[in-house]
């Protein structure tokens, strides 16, 4: 594979680490705390989104936008008690980062994500120096699957969508990174490798060792 990338974007949870199990706790403990009930990690309340959204529908109503500030810090307050000093970045990924760095090629990490979570889960792995930019979900009006976000990293960067590569986890965020003409090479840790290969990916791999071996990076 000829690696010819101007630059290589990151999506964050399930993609450089894997925070599902902290997440889905941190919801189950939000719905019990605040409608006295418990709920299954498959409850159909997890709807895709943003933090807002999975709140929206856990309470099944609209709230003020004071009260849905304070449910947002609450649930992401409790993932950040679960999660600390719990997670580690998948296998291979520093190596994959300083060799692109190494290469001149930009990184930039494009997430759901509010800033509060970007920021604890970059110093929880260590990684807060490493992405060149760092797109949240205060950065852009809509989030994934809209193709807002990528596009903007593709802005920030100067860089044509084709010339930069994407690395997702999810439907939602193959969608987006596709949307916004972004090549996307799929991280094997919430879908099968057919799911990823027929939602578009052009690549798929189980972690990045396994991804710079095959693109011979060294």
């Amino acid at each position: 594979m000829n690696f010819d990338f101007e630059a290589v974007l990151f999506d964050m949870d399930g993609t450089i680490a894997d925070t599902t199990l902290y997440h889905n706790r941190a919801w189950i403990e939000f719905a019990r705390v605040h409608l006295g009930e418990m709920l299954n990690d498959d409850d159909p309340r997890f709807v895709p989104g943003r933090t807002r959204d999975i709140v929206r529908s856990i309470l099944g109503r609209e709230v003020t936008p004071q009260k849905a500030e304070l449910l947002h810090d609450d649930k992401e307050l409790r993932f950040q008690a679960f999660a600390r000093g719990q997670i580690q970045p998948f296998p291979g990924l520093w190596d994959y980062i300083n060799v692109l760095k190494k290469r001149g090629i930009r990184t930039g990490l494009v997430t759901n994500a509010p800033r509060m979570n970007v920021v604890f889960t970059l110093r929880e792995l260590d990684l807060v120096e490493c992405f060149d930019i760092a797109l949240c979900a205060e950065d852009v009006r809509c989030g994934k699957p809209d193709p807002a976000p990528f596009r903007e990293a593709c802005r920030q960067f100067g860089v044509k969508p084709p010339r930069a590569l994407v690395h997702e986890d999810s439907e939602l965020g193959i969608t987006s990174a596709l949307l916004a003409g972004c090549p996307v090479a799929a991280i094997l840790t919430g879908m099968s490798r057919e799911l990823a290969t027929n939602l578009g990916t052009k690549w798929s791999f189980e972690n990045y060792v396994e991804w710079m071996k095959f693109c011979q990076l060294n």
